[in-house]
């Protein structure tokens, strides 16, 4: 699978889905008295010579910067952008599906 801008883009919604399902069972919130806390982990991108934290969804991405997509877990990193793409390419040979070809389709509706 080519990564063109639309897939690009498909995969930072596709992270954004994934980053915000982060739960921390220890948090306290002193304000409510509520236990434990939803929240959306920040991914961190190279763009434009730095890198930039995202809390919310990625509004712009170019192809290239797919792969320093990743969530940083103190000295650990997990390459978010790199593991989508692989999901992708392995949902495109296990059924037989496009999805440039089906990005296609939704730009010309």
């Amino acid at each position: 699978m080519k990564i063109t801008p639309e897939i690009a883009a498909l995969i930072a919604q596709l992270e954004y889905e994934i980053g915000r399902e982060c739960y921390n069972p220890n948090s306290y919130d002193g304000y409510t008295g509520v236990e434990g806390a939803a929240f959306r982990y920040p991914v961190t991108i190279y763009q434009d010579g730095d890198l930039h934290k995202h809390r919310y969804i990625i509004s712009s991405i170019s192809p290239d910067e797919v792969n320093t997509m990743k969530y940083v877990f103190g000295s650990k990193h997990l390459f978010i952008g790199n593991g989508i793409c692989n999901i992708l390419n392995m949902l495109e040979k296990r059924y037989g599906i496009d999805f440039s070809k089906m990005e296609d389709e939704i730009k010309k509706e």
